[in-house]
């Protein structure tokens, strides 16, 4: 049986994707953060309500569209379990290994660049002891994060098939439970799970209630889950109960809002997308793209800004340059990466065939 096809969530996840991309690359500018100790001595008025968008948006979105994409392959029947765990241990633990110790840990090392617990004069040692312990966070977070996700759902799978509704609250609880226990745990970015596993099970209740989000019902939505963000999202509180609720809130109703939103022109605008070959390879290479960008944006920081900006003094012109160039870079990463892979498989073939 066909999967259907969802092009709002193809448009929503390409968009959330290339806004993370566009996100890294100004980042530098927002001062040194946790992870983020290479900065511009700069100030790009116009960034502050930027960030606002790409923090409620972005990651959140991609969190939501996997969760909608996985609820949907388990609802096919198709596959076991225990074959949608091995399935999953493939598409998460392999990429983030190999993609980790061949291509992300050395850039960051041979550039000097910090992220997380690794300093820009971590040696080579240090840099491979704190990946292989799952301290290396960055961008990967995402993945380390993800493979646990799904590794509770595959657990919890009767009870998702019968008790699916219990599951979403539960997982809205256990927000609360995530950022008062696992809240300083860096190990596999435990530290992040914070709201994420709701928003992957919230995904799937838009899956699920996707037959609502059509005609007159799909505006409903609209309007309900944007005001609700609206509302959610500006109200402040002292209270760290209610300023949590507010936050989860937010996130999820921006994660339905954009839902509901994209399904009103996606079907008309993505066919038309996608008769360009690059949009073609963006969504086929999707994950790549997200694995494969870091560190081209710090890399950039570093080397391109200074003399970038002595011939056009422009922050917002080096932001989209750097934008550019990371994808560029990414693509080109990407397309190694698969050639690689190609002559491992002959290879492989070849000596099977010999053998």
């Amino acid at each position: 049986m066909a999967k259907k096809k969802f092009n709002e969530i193809t448009l929503l996840k390409m968009l959330a994707l290339a806004s993370v991309l566009f996100f890294h690359c100004y980042r530098p500018f927002m001062g040194s953060g946790s992870f983020w100790k290479v900065t511009i001595d700069s100030t790009v008025s116009g960034l502050e309500y930027l960030y606002h968008f790409n923090k409620v948006f972005d990651v959140h979105c991609l969190f939501f569209c996997s969760g909608f994409l996985y609820f949907m392959t388990m609802s096919a029947g198709n596959r076991t379990v225990w074959e949608q765990l091995v399935r999953r241990v493939k598409r998460i633990v392999v990429p983030y290994l190999s993609v980790g110790l061949l291509f992300t840990v050395p850039l960051y090392l041979s550039f000097h660049l910090p992220s997380g617990l690794l300093t820009s004069d971590s040696s080579w040692l240090d840099g491979y002891r704190l990946f292989i312990t799952m301290y290396f966070s960055d961008h990967l977070w995402f993945l380390q994060i993800m493979l646990v996700i799904t590794v509770i759902c595959l657990l919890l799978n009767g009870m998702i098939r019968n008790y699916f509704w219990l599951l979403l609250a539960g997982s809205f609880l256990l927000t609360f439970g995530f950022n008062r226990w696992l809240g300083d745990i860096r190990f596999m970015s435990l530290c992040s799970m914070s709201d994420n596993l709701f928003l992957f099970v919230l995904g799937g209740a838009a899956f699920r209630c996707n037959d609502l989000f059509v005609s007159f019902k799909n505006l409903i939505i609209l309007a309900v889950s944007g005001i609700l963000f609206l509302v959610s999202y500006n109200v402040t509180s002292e209270n760290a109960v209610a300023k949590q609720v507010l936050s989860i809130i937010a996130d999820g109703s921006v994660c339905v809002c954009a839902l509901a939103l994209f399904k009103l022109f996606a079907d008309r605008v993505v066919p038309v997308l996608f008769q360009f070959r690059a949009i073609q390879y963006f969504d086929k290479n999707f994950m790549g793209f997200y694995m494969y960008h870091m560190p081209f944006p710090l890399i950039c920081a570093t080397l391109l800004y200074e003399p970038f900006h002595q011939v056009i003094p422009s922050d917002w012109l080096y932001i989209v340059t750097a934008w550019l160039i990371t994808i560029v870079l990414t693509a080109v990463s990407v397309k190694v990466a698969s050639l690689i892979k190609a002559q491992c498989t002959k290879v492989q073939l070849i000596s099977r065939l010999y053998n």
